[in-house]
């Protein structure tokens, strides 16, 4: 009977030992994920901010060779285009206007954001691997969205008889579309510097 005896307090033994060994290897991980979640917080915004954009059927998000080629030729469809979904075309020029300045300003406003939050990432250094590819994403639909606000403000302008300045009335999103063109050439030279390619 020794050598059961034997047997079975080994097998204990390397059960609580392999146990101890799981904690040790899984506590620096948990805060290895804590510590990635809070330096993505700007990834985070730049996704709502794209999904938002999509939502209003200001932008699409696709780049695609496609895509590109039937805004060359003009055979783009602008089935479920902004300017349709908020009745461009048939409301009052005065209310569609305003409405394409107030979604306009917002736009500008949220790209203006996303830039003040990538500038403190490149003064602090704490870049992370998603956020250059996030942040262009990002001015890809505020790029597109700006062509939707044009859209619509074409279509207005076929029903009046004074015509509303387009790159007037788009100045503001103009304006924050520059300097984050700007911005993200610097995420990416930071990345780069940082040791780790800006696309990675």
């Amino acid at each position: 009977m020794q050598p059961l005896r034997t047997v079975v307090f080994c097998v204990a033994l390397s059960v609580t030992l392999a146990g101890c060994a799981t904690v040790s290897v899984y506590e620096p991980v948990t805060a290895e994920v804590s510590l990635t979640e809070e330096q993505s917080q700007l990834h985070k915004a730049c996704e709502a901010y794209s999904k938002d954009a999509r939502t209003r059927k200001l932008a699409t998000g696709e780049a695609s060779l496609s895509s590109l080629a039937g805004m060359l030729s003009g055979n783009r469809s602008d089935e479920g285009a902004y300017w349709r979904t908020i009745g461009a075309d048939k409301s009052s020029p005065a209310a569609v206007v305003a409405r394409v300045r107030d979604d306009m300003n917002n736009a500008a406003r949220g790209l203006s954001r996303l830039d003040g939050m990538a500038r403190g990432l490149i003064v602090s250094g704490d870049l992370v691997r998603d956020d250059v590819s996030a942040f262009e994403g990002a001015l890809i639909h505020a790029r597109q969205a700006r062509d939707s606000f044009s859209d619509a403000l074409a279509q207005a302008n076929k029903r009046v008889e004074a015509e509303y300045q387009i790159g007037l009335e788009l100045a503001p999103l103009d304006e924050a579309l520059m300097k984050a063109r700007e911005t993200a050439d610097d995420l990416a030279a930071a990345r780069v510097q940082s040791g780790e390619p800006a696309g990675s």
